[in-house]
């Protein structure tokens, strides 16, 4: 989805991103992260698997920037000229607040948690490539400009 910028961005009615691990895409029943509750960032226990990382809470756009490793949701904005800038200028603050630690290794897919896997396109999923280790969940609220403001959440390798 493009929202007048430079960065692709996917949407959900649900309100709950998923990165679900690839080799569990297909059996992903869109149920998984139910269990979620009301938390911007959560994750859920996926037998065999490991955690699952949840991002949401309301049906914001989100994107992921590779290079600092960190998830990108919509909070208000006309477009999101200049935010990849902004988001890594963010990267020193101090104001980032710990979240939790989560083992991650391997291929994602972000994608809208209530989606079935089996019925999901290249067009509705984002691919998140993660180095296997532990890392620490971190949040931070950005405003690049007046008129803008959006939620970030960095994996910050251990």
């Amino acid at each position: 989805m493009g929202l007048g910028g430079s960065v692709e961005w996917l949407d959900t009615d649900f309100g709950y991103y998923a990165l679900c691990p690839e080799p569990y895409l297909t059996d992903w029943e869109g149920t998984e992260a139910d269990a979620v509750g009301i938390e911007y960032v959560g994750r859920v226990p996926l037998p065999d698997h490991g955690e699952v990382l949840t991002l949401g809470g309301e049906p914001s756009a989100i994107t992921y920037l590779d290079r600092t490793m960190t998830f990108i949701r919509w909070h208000a904005a006309d477009n999101d000229t200049g935010l990849e800038n902004a988001v890594e200028r963010s990267m020193a603050s101090d104001e980032w607040q710990d979240v939790f630690d989560i083992d991650l290794g391997g291929r994602y897919f972000l994608l809208d948690s209530a989606a079935r896997g089996d019925e999901i396109s290249e067009a509705d999923v984002i691919r998140v490539d993660v180095p296997p280790g532990r890392y620490r969940v971190q949040s931070l609220f950005i405003s690049p400009s007046e008129d803008a403001s959006f939620m970030l959440e960095r994996l910050l390798k251990m």
